[in-house]
């Protein structure tokens, strides 16, 4: 006679038949359910776009990024996979040869070690108020240059990690490049006319131009446009700041805030008056604290500062992480629009948000209108590339989600896989046209 359970003597019976590859049938179920999550990162490999990454509409591009690190493990990473330094940009060149201007935060000085007297000075230099202390290398500056950066910020708080020899080695290895340094330099209120004799790199002996930590900057658009471009730093370490007759950054400490209202006024003032006459005024400015997905205070009141002296873009930068984007509207109704972080551009930090990335690129249209639109982005093993796979949506989302969190609604949509910013819509830039 066959023998018949209960329901609950069933189960039982089941449970003990299955105890012993409970394990082994749990580790099957999560990897069958993780493909769908993030086999798109195991098995789908990041790839530069294949077509132009900019639309025929667009008369003028200029593109920016956040914080750029390109030693330490980046460079490790660099050298165990048999690659120049270069690797970092292999998935966004594109972006950069689309682009008339690119501008970025680099955050660290550059040393040669290769030179035996900059080695042997390297552990004395190392500032001992500072933990973490960062370098590159100078071919990091070819491949800054190499993929199109027309100029970068270095008024930031790894600037001069080792003190003098930071300070002097960035300065001669990239003061007679083809890149233009921002926020650095050998004093204040310099003539940049004057010269002085490089120590440092393969041009030890030959001259350089002195560089002031606060200029302007200018370049000259395609389309009629003179734009000037700063860097400053509210982040700092004590001894890190430009001074009269003293290198450094251009930070807000002593007269720093006037200095910047100053570099400001007259940036805007026409060329007859001994202004600089520029149309667009941009500055780079490193502040905020890490990590924090939203801005602070002090940040709202620089913000607002520079807004009520002439600023039309603020690139900020050294949280790590993507802030959202603001529009300021300061004196006389002038408004700027302010990315109070654009993340991690290149760097070797692990933690999810600070993988979350994009390129700020501002576009001036054939039909006269001015645009500032997000690429998004996500970092793997240093490298930043465009989303893409399965998870591309959910990627999306949470990146634009960020930036455009304080934005009207009215001013923003999401097109082509970019979030786009009306300027025109949004109160920026105005009375500012072009003449093609």
């Amino acid at each position: 006679m066959e023998q018949k359970f209960t329901f609950q003597e069933r189960m039982k019976l089941w449970q003990i038949r299955h105890k012993k590859t409970a394990l082994r049938d749990s580790i099957i179920a999560f990897a069958v359910l993780s493909i769908p999550l993030f086999g798109y990162s195991w098995f789908i490999p990041a790839e530069a776009p294949e077509e132009s990454t900019r639309e025929e509409e667009v008369e003028y591009r200029m593109s920016m990024v956040g914080d750029m690190m390109m030693g330490r493990h980046v460079r490790d990473a660099a050298e165990q996979s048999n690659e120049n330094i270069d690797r970092v940009f292999n998935y966004v060149k594109p972006f950069f040869d689309d682009s008339d201007y690119v501008t970025g935060n680099f955050e660290s000085p550059i040393l040669d070690t290769n030179d035996p007297a900059v080695e042997e000075e390297m552990d004395d230099a190392e500032l001992h108020n500072k933990d973490i202390h960062l370098y590159a290398e100078p071919d990091a500056v070819d491949a800054l240059i190499n993929v199109g950066f027309d100029s970068v910020s270095v008024a930031n708080n790894h600037a001069l990690d080792f003190g003098d020899l930071s300070l002097d080695n960035t300065l001669d290895v990239a003061g007679n490049k083809d890149i233009e340094l921002l926020g650095i330099g050998d004093a204040l209120n310099i003539s940049e006319e004057e010269t002085v004799e490089i120590e440092y790199g393969p041009e030890q002996g030959e001259e350089r131009n002195e560089i002031d930590a606060s200029r302007v900057k200018t370049f000259e658009t395609d389309n009629g446009l003179t734009v000037g471009i700063l860097g400053f730093t509210d982040v700092f370490v004590q001894g890190f700041s430009a001074s009269d007759y003293v290198g450094g950054v251009f930070t807000s400490e002593y007269v720093g805030l006037t200095l910047l209202r100053e570099r400001l006024q007259q940036a805007k003032l026409p060329e007859e008056e001994g202004g600089l006459g520029v149309d667009i005024m941009m500055i780079h400015v490193h502040w905020g604290d890490e990590y924090q997905v939203g801005y602070n205070e002090t940040q709202e009141n620089l913000g607002r500062y520079m807004t009520n002296y002439g600023a039309d873009i603020i690139i900020g930068h050294h949280s790590h992480v993507l802030e959202p984007v603001t529009v300021m509207e300061g004196r006389d109704g002038h408004r700027s629009i302010i990315m109070n972080s654009l993340g991690n551009f290149v760097f070797d930090q692990g933690w999810s948000r600070t993988k979350e990335s994009t390129i700020a690129q501002l576009d001036f249209l054939a039909d006269g209108t001015k645009e500032l639109s997000f690429v998004p982005m996500r970092l793997s093993e240093s490298m930043p590339y465009e989303t893409a796979g399965p998870l591309k949506p959910y990627h999306d989302f949470r990146i634009f989600r960020t930036l455009r969190k304080e934005l009207d609604s009215d001013w923003w949509n999401v097109e082509d896989g970019r979030l786009k910013v009306d300027l025109d819509a949004a109160g920026v830039l105005e009375g500012v046209e072009t003449t093609s």
